[in-house]
């Protein structure tokens, strides 16, 4: 009996464009951010969706009520899928970080596990509760295909553990905003990932542009 679950990163925000630390702040879409998410509603227009669980977080709260449109599913915000806290960098821009943590973001985009921020939520942690909220959604529905709507350290802690690829590594496999990630889960609770970051259903001029680093 397979278990299909999708997962939606949120449409863009004002913060992402300017390259500053969202974390658990409750930024809204922007313009950009709610076509993307009606791409994602026109990627999922042929596929039944059981439900969908949401970051309660109104970026992935909004984009998750889009790609509903007018289906007659439920919308579960649940806590275990919002994004990483990120303390005392919550709200600043990357060049803000230079200035006032010298050498710090140069190690969150080579060892991201070995940064520790303080009021913020460790990487390994995040990763330890989206599994686990991947997890008891998957048994809630199986046989049945599910929509997780979330953040990129969610959702990307989720592949790279079904991946096997050290949470380290974690830049290197880009999350598009409004892009489809599936994964398939077998009877024997064996996850494989069938697409990561597609997006061909996203207009070439609203896919992600420049993932990480300092703005250019």
């Amino acid at each position: 009996m397979k278990t299909t679950v999708i997962l939606i990163r949120h449409g863009e925000t004002e913060w992402n464009v300017l390259h500053r630390f969202q974390g658990l702040s409750d930024i809204p879409l922007n313009d950009t951010g709610r076509q993307q998410a009606g791409f994602a509603k026109n990627g999922l227009q042929n596929i039944t969706l059981d439900a969908i669980y949401t970051s309660p977080l109104q970026r992935a709260l909004e984009t998750a009520e889009i790609i509903r449109g007018d289906r007659r599913i439920p919308v579960y915000p649940t806590d275990g899928l919002q994004e990483m806290g990120v303390g005392e960098w919550e709200g600043l821009l990357v060049s803000e970080i230079d200035e006032k943590y010298p050498g710090w973001y140069d190690v969150w985009r080579t060892a991201p596990t070995k940064v520790r921020l303080k009021g913020g939520e460790p990487f390994t942690e995040t990763q330890k509760r989206a599994w686990k909220t991947f997890w008891e959604i998957v048994k809630k529905h199986e046989g049945k295909t599910v929509l997780i709507v979330s953040h990129m350290m969610c959702i990307s802690s989720i592949l790279l553990t079904i991946a096997g690829i050290p949470l380290d590594e974690i830049w290197q496999h880009p999350i598009g905003n409004g892009a489809l990630n599936i994964v398939e889960v077998d009877g024997d609770r064996k996850a494989v990932i069938t697409d990561w970051s597609r997006d061909d259903h996203i207009p070439e001029e609203f896919r992600l542009k420049q993932p990480f680093g300092r703005p250019k």
